[in-house]
């Protein structure tokens, strides 16, 4: 059961800094893409995990799961199939 409700928005910017962190790359490498600073990447995911209300798994858990929330709320794009 998904927590929080249906469909809690993300700012266009916590949508773009999870849709990028999807892919597992680390904090650096999302600020490096994405030009801002590792602290600001981590702000924003620290932020639309509250939004997506999974705060309360482990900090190894919130990133997969605040990206599998935010599919299936369709706050960010599914993931890319590889051929």
């Amino acid at each position: 059961m998904t927590r929080g409700p249906a469909r809690m928005p993300l700012t266009p910017r916590q949508a773009q800094v999870l849709t990028a962190a999807a892919t597992g790359d680390s904090l650096n490498e999302i600020g490096l893409q994405l030009g801002i600073t590792r602290e600001r990447v981590s702000t924003l995911l620290s932020e639309a995990y509250q939004r997506l209300d999974v705060t309360y798994l482990p900090r190894g858990q919130r990133r997969p799961e605040a990206v599998r929330v935010a599919r299936l709320r369709g706050l960010i794009p599914p993931a890319k199939e590889t051929p």
